[in-house]
């Protein structure tokens, strides 16, 4: 059950054994802050269970914050049920952060082109997810039990093209988002070395082994 925690700019006290009420804090410094606890619980599970420090780069935002950082009228960063994560060492790739957060919480999403990698994640009532592979374009993937979309040799609509470019940041390729030839002769030979079926085909079980996802 949510229970919506409000404290003080620089307020050190533990919320969970991993994470601190400062760490959801609006960098504005602003006197009013807030964090939903099951928020936090949930990520908990994410940083316990891969045994990694996790980094909040966006917790609780005010309205100027959420502005100044072009976000949406109705993000749920403004109401304290939102976080931006990442992992500050490298070890966790934003999919593979994403597979797993995609069952504990309402809305997720993965955030991975250029230098950005990120996933966010919030509490709301209700299911959505997306990827993100340029600043403010959303593919949404919400109609699906998995976030990642199953993708093959010539997918090519949008959103396929955005989970064309993970893919070949995990394969190691160079990113077009074209699922070509080249894109799949290196996906049959990554489900070979994991013992999966070979059929080129990127669906959950080769996303997960892709992504290093237990």
């Amino acid at each position: 059950m949510s229970n919506l925690i409000t404290f003080k700019p620089g307020d050190k006290t533990p919320i969970t054994k991993n994470f601190k009420r400062y760490e959801f804090q609006c960098p504005c410094g602003c006197t009013y802050q807030q964090v939903d606890e099951l928020l936090v619980q949930k990520l908990e599970i994410i940083r316990t269970g891969y045994n990694t420090p996790l980094k909040i780069t966006s917790g609780y935002r005010c309205m100027k914050h959420n502005a100044d950082v072009g976000g949406g009228k109705a993000s749920k960063h403004l109401y304290g049920i939102a976080a931006d994560v990442k992992d500050p060492t490298g070890k966790l790739n934003p999919v593979q952060l994403a597979i797993m957060a995609s069952g504990l919480f309402g809305g997720v999403g993965v955030y991975w082109y250029g230098s950005t990698a990120f996933i966010h994640v919030d509490v709301r009532n209700g299911h959505a997810t997306w990827i993100c592979t340029q600043k403010g374009v959303y593919n949404y993937t919400s109609s699906q039990a998995f976030i990642m979309p199953t993708v093959r040799r010539g997918s090519a609509n949008a959103t396929a093209k955005a989970a064309n470019k993970m893919l070949q940041r995990l394969l190691g390729l160079p990113v077009d988002g074209i699922f070509g030839a080249n894109t799949e002769a290196a996906v049959r030979a990554a489900q070979k070395a994991h013992g999966l079926t070979v059929d080129g085909v990127v669906g959950p079980k080769t996303w997960k082994a892709l992504a290093g996802v237990q």
